[in-house]
């Protein structure tokens, strides 16, 4: 779950490195630029990268949808994870 999140929150701020990115490179790096910043399109850019991550998330993700569940238990002494068959 901390993996999902962390990526999620990298995919959000995306947008607000690269503008940072750009601001360095252009050398405009200076507090009215950050002022000025297009806040409402950095961050609806940053929605739209956190729902394309889930998406593709949920595509690559090959978990079985339907079936058992079982949860993860000891055989011996090693932790089988839980999983679905």
């Amino acid at each position: 779950m901390i993996r999902v999140i962390i990526t999620q929150a990298i995919l959000f701020l995306l947008p607000f490195f690269l503008y940072a990115a750009y601001l360095f490179l252009t050398k405009k790096i200076h507090k009215q630029a950050w002022i000025d910043a297009p806040r409402y399109w950095l961050v609806l850019a940053g929605l739209v990268f956190c729902l394309v991550g889930f998406v593709i998330m949920s595509v690559v993700n090959n978990n079985p949808l339907t079936g058992t569940y079982v949860p993860a238990h000891f055989e011996g002494d090693k932790v089988v994870p839980g999983q679905i068959k």
